[in-house]
């Protein structure tokens, strides 16, 4: 799999940690595969965008959100975060704070950037399944409606989104439709 790599500014090539502390307001398209986001930084749900977890008079806000589900009882979570105000979302993975070792542990870790999602190697279940040639367009255009979307501050969408590692799996609930895929961000 092939990453889009954003290019900073600074042209940087290390790896960096965004703490809640230190950093004043992050901006997704500074973040590089690797980076390690502190989770105070990242809202659990669109509802809290734009808002602070902090009472301190400088912290910055929330500016990215959790868009997919996340099971509390997962040690690992894997989720698309998306930025409401640039629309860019983030594939990134955490050990929960139940089992983290380390803040290391704890922190998002990003694996993935980009605005566009794409979908390949995608199979259904539903009464709507597409043609087999056309599963992973189809796939990619629900992806595309759902996170797009959520990426932009608008979640009340009842589809359920889940990621694990690069998998994603979309469920319609009211259609009885479920899509499972590789999923790219680009």
């Amino acid at each position: 799999m092939t990453t889009t790599q954003h290019t900073a500014d600074d042209d940087r090539t290390e790896t960096k940690r965004f703490d809640a502390e230190t950093t004043d307001d992050l901006v997704v398209t500074d973040l590089r595969e690797g980076d390690r986001i502190d989770p105070a930084l990242v809202a659990g749900t669109m509802d809290f965008l734009g808002e602070t977890r902090s009472t301190r008079p400088d912290a910055p806000t929330l500016q990215l959100a959790v868009a997919t589900i996340t099971h509390g009882l997962d040690d690992v979570h894997t989720a698309i975060l998306v930025d409401g105000e640039t629309g860019a979302m983030v594939r990134a993975s955490r050990h929960d704070s139940q089992s983290a070792w380390t803040q290391k542990e704890a922190d998002w870790k990003v694996r993935d950037i980009g605005d566009t999602p794409t979908v390949v190697d995608a199979e259904w279940d539903g009464d709507a399944d597409p043609d087999p040639d056309d599963a992973d367009t189809a796939a990619t255009s629900w992806a595309e409606v759902v996170l797009c979307d959520r990426a932009y501050g608008h979640g009340d969408y009842e589809d359920e989104v889940e990621v694990d590692g690069q998998t994603i799996k979309m469920r319609n609930p009211w259609e009885c439709e479920t899509a499972r895929g590789t999923l790219r961000l680009e």
